[in-house]
């Protein structure tokens, strides 16, 4: 996990450094209770920059996350999303007299999946696939959507073809009370031929707790990453957490809610002080 947060810091330090000479499945946040519908979730990282006597340096961006739910039987649902990140960065020293600043765009990896559930069941499956078409040379804007959304961290990861699988438990009591856990595998296929490392695997996990019903929800827990193939490193240099809160409202078919994260290890916070979205689920 050092690696992937390290990539992202290199990458705006070269930016950082050269720009003189050259002039990072499915929310497990929404609600999932409809068979048709559409989602849209936004993010925007609020990044730690540098402030200092000798270099300025700000970073910003903006991550999508457009989704569709729509049954293919009683049982199974095809899931799709197609994730999009815009960053910018400015360099400023009036030491070595720069003003620089750069923008960019990408389109990351779609998902393509379903969601196995038996009626009335607390217990469901998610399989699918990201296919890789996110670029490798827009290193700002994938490194923004990374960071904004670690739990996804494959959306945005440039020549990788993702397979995830992911078990779900989702209870609510009469009162409202409700609990979820989700944990599953992700594996990670380099599709570039001339690297040398070829595919990575990592776990997803999660639990929540809060209140739902069909007219307002809140929810809070935890949710982390760790790789499992990453060699000469113990369970907290490979692994990332991060706390979040969720709450949504019931209007009739459309279902608007704001989002918040906060990172809880010293890898990803060096990077990051927090997350805050926006999420809007339309019933079709």
């Amino acid at each position: 996990m050092r690696k992937i947060l390290s990539g992202f810091t290199i990458a705006v330090l070269c930016f950082a450094v050269f720009i003189p000479v050259s002039l990072r499945a499915q929310s497990i946040w929404l609600d999932r209770s409809h068979d048709r519908s559409v989602g849209l979730e936004i993010f925007k990282p609020n990044f730690k920059n540098i402030n200092d006597a000798t270099i300025t340096t700000s970073n910003s961006g903006w991550v999508f996350f457009p989704s569709l739910r729509w049954p293919l039987s009683t049982k199974v649902h095809f899931v799709g999303e197609l994730p999009f990140a815009f960053a910018s960065a400015e360099v400023k020293s009036s030491r070595f007299n720069i003003n620089q600043s750069r923008s960019e765009s990408v389109v990351g990896n779609p998902y393509l999946g379903v969601e196995i559930k038996g009626r009335n069941s607390p217990v469901f499956t998610e399989i699918g696939i990201r296919l890789p078409i996110s670029s490798e040379k827009k290193f700002l804007a994938t490194g923004t959507g990374i960071l904004a959304d670690i739990d996804r961290l494959e959306a945005f990861f440039p020549n990788t073809l993702s397979i995830t699988g992911m078990l779900n438990y989702h209870h609510r009591e009469v009162s409202g009370f409700a609990l979820r856990f989700r944990g599953g595998p992700s594996l990670l296929i380099n599709t570039d031929s001339g690297s040398g490392d070829d595919t990575e695997l990592f776990i997803g996990y999660s639990a929540q707790a809060g209140y739902e019903s069909e007219r307002f929800s809140l929810l809070g827990g935890l949710t982390g990453r760790a790789n499992l193939t990453e060699e000469d490193a113990d369970f907290s240099e490979r692994s990332v957490h991060q706390l979040g809160f969720n709450a949504s409202l019931g209007l009739g078919k459309v279902r608007p809610g704001l989002h918040f994260r906060l990172p809880l290890d010293e890898d990803l916070k060096d990077s990051l002080d927090f997350v805050l979205g926006f999420n809007l689920g339309i019933q079709l």
